[in-house]
């Protein structure tokens, strides 16, 4: 009898909680479920933001191989206006800027190359942009301002590729030696099959050709 009317209790205390209680309760309930509702809504919406963002990077690569320098532009503008919260607002600027490279305009390829470098969200895509940048620089001949956007690159991973550029910029300047060392780190950090390292082998060993005094029957002959 005695845990009869305990349990008989305990029901009545817990009836009379929830009369005081439940409408606390009710709206508690209704707030979580309002809230996983929102965060669902919410992400949602940012999946197809995403996806937008990747079909309009899609059209813009589709446009850049078709020549089409104004669809680009328009699509370039509209990526970095309304998805500069996506990756493909700076992947679409790496490819304009490769497009306008192969058109013959290394000047404008490097000014959307340092926009991109400078909205990457990503370390690993704005070392991507800077590596971009680094190579048009080159070919300007702009050597001390591919170093520049080489000494930003602070994430790891990209040793090889930063070193081989920057034995080109060094070599470029006419620092033999620096360059020779920056080639020496590149081979050290590139895979042994991989097909870049004979292009590097390359460039070291003609660096060294050019930096080997002169044999002294060479110097006779050409006296």
């Amino acid at each position: 009898m005695a845990d009869e009317y305990d349990a008989h209790e305990q029901s009545e205390r817990a009836r009379q909680w929830l009369q005081k209680n439940g409408g606390s309760i009710a709206i508690g309930i209704l707030l979580g479920l309002a809230a996983l509702l929102g965060w669902q809504r919410w992400q949602a919406v940012g999946v197809n933001h995403r996806a937008e963002a990747l079909m309009k990077f899609e059209q813009l690569a589709e446009a850049s191989e078709k020549g089409d320098q104004e669809l680009v532009d328009k699509l370039l503008a509209d990526l970095r206006k309304n998805y500069a919260d996506t990756p493909h607002a700076v992947l679409a600027a790496m490819k304009d800027g490769e497009a306008l490279v192969k058109a013959g305009k290394p000047e404008e390829a490097a000014g959307v190359l340092r926009d991109a470098t400078a909205d990457a969200g990503s370390p690993a895509i704005a070392a991507i942009a800077s590596l971009r940048l680094a190579r048009v620089e080159i070919a300007r001949g702009n050597a001390q301002a591919a170093l520049t956007a080489l000494a930003a690159i602070k994430v790891e991973g990209f040793t090889a590729e930063i070193e081989h550029l920057r034995g080109d910029a060094l070599d470029a300047l006419g620092r033999t030696e620096e360059a020779r060392k920056a080639y020496e780190a590149a081979l050290a950090a590139t895979d042994v099959a991989a097909t870049q390292r004979r292009l590097i082998e390359a460039k070291r060993d003609d660096l060294a050709g050019r930096s080997a005094p002169a044999s002294p029957a060479a110097t006779a002959e050409q006296g």
